[in-house]
């Protein structure tokens, strides 16, 4: 907190207070700035001691980012602590994208219970049902200016507010000598990977192997973890690797720390949160689809149609489908194997996000797809 100081006394902090008693009187007038005057016999006093008062700010500005091309998740820092986030995310009940600021608790996590768009309206999430309630009426024009007053959010102006710092809220995993780093999204009251994971090693730094497209018989054997190595960095930083389903059921690990690939049952929530639509989750920016299947991305998770890989077809459906892996495994009676279910965004226009299940069949682990990871 910022600290704040004052003199007491100030009038005489540079004369010696020999000469205070000599030359000035022999009592000492104080004039306070609540109109009373003090009076002091100098004869009385032994020596004049200044003191400084600590006082802690508890009004702060927080500039709105204009964009949100660094994250969607932004941290709002005072003196080296969160004390509030600003999401650029999608709220289903209104269908629409709003920049919410939320207060943060002690560690950092935000109360989305205390939620206020620039725009001046109240969000209220319901945590179990994934739903958020948003009241008040909103402004012709969002604030560029947000201010946190005794541990609320309030667009009303504060004439002595200190300047805040934001910045994006990213992921840094590191894995011995391997940084990625990762933007993070907000969907519902999920917080996810706005990338497809990256790694070549397991959490634990454990290598992964690196099986090229050719290699089938090398992909069809691995049952330790494998991923499908590009020669396009570029398009590796995009669109990361596909990976096959050992490396979700390893023991090594693959998500970063404090994240997890999610359950069949979290890619539901995600799916409801998003509206259903595969539009509200796909890309907007070319190449990432074929021509016209890009989508809107208006839910910030920014898929990319990495299609799968299987030894029987090999990298396939490319720019036209995107698949990534959950972390819920069962038995698969007609393949005699294990499955996971799996999220599937396709390039049909108007066509669903497709969550699998055990009904509709996910696919065995020798498939290759993406992995996001989820906040835990």
């Amino acid at each position: 907190m910022k600290k704040i100081y004052t003199l007491a006394l100030s009038v005489f902090a540079a004369l010696p207070f020999a000469a205070v008693a000599q030359e000035v009187s022999s009592s000492m007038l104080i004039n306070l700035k609540n109109g009373q005057t003090v009076e002091y016999v100098l004869s009385d006093i032994q020596n004049i001691t200044f003191k400084t008062s600590e006082q802690t700010a508890s009004a702060y500005s927080i500039a709105v980012p204009k964009t949100f091309d660094t994250g969607w998740v932004q941290k709002v820092m005072v003196d080296g602590k969160q004390v509030a986030e600003i999401c650029r995310e999608y709220i289903k009940s209104i269908n629409a994208q709003r920049d919410v600021v939320y207060v943060c608790d002690e560690n950092g996590r935000a109360d989305l219970t205390k939620g206020m768009t620039t725009l001046g309206e109240a969000v209220v999430w319901n945590l179990t049902a994934n739903t958020a309630t948003v009241t008040g009426s909103a402004a012709a024009e969002a604030a560029a200016t947000v201010y946190y007053i005794d541990g609320e959010i309030t667009l009303a102006e504060a004439g002595e507010a200190v300047a805040a710092t934001v910045i994006p809220d990213v992921i840094s995993d590191r894995r011995g000598t391997e940084l990625n780093t990762y933007t993070i999204v907000k969907i519902g009251t999920q917080y996810w990977m706005a990338e497809n994971l990256r790694a070549t090693k397991f959490t634990d730094g454990t290598a992964i192997e690196a099986i090229s497209e050719s290699g089938a018989d090398a992909w069809k054997a691995n049952t330790t973890g494998a991923y499908l190595t590009d020669s396009n960095a570029d398009w590796v930083q995009i669109a990361g690797y596909l990976y096959n389903g050992y490396c979700v059921s390893s023991e090594h690990g693959i998500a970063p720390e404090g994240w997890a690939v999610p359950t069949q049952e979290q890619l539901m929530a995600l799916r409801s949160a998003g509206n259903l639509k595969a539009v509200n989750f796909k890309s907007d920016e070319i190449l990432t689809w074929i021509d016209g299947a890009t989508g809107n991305n208006i839910t910030g998770f920014t898929a990319i149609a990495t299609g799968y890989y299987s030894t029987a077809t090999g990298l396939n459906l490319m720019n036209s489908e995107a698949w990534f892996w959950s972390s819920t495994q069962y038995y698969d009676a007609m393949s005699r194997g294990d499955n996971l279910d799996t999220l599937r965004i396709t390039s049909t226009t108007t066509g669903n996000v497709v969550v699998s299940s055990s009904a509709l069949g996910g696919h065995a682990l020798l498939f290759g797809h993406a992995i996001r990871c989820i906040r835990k």
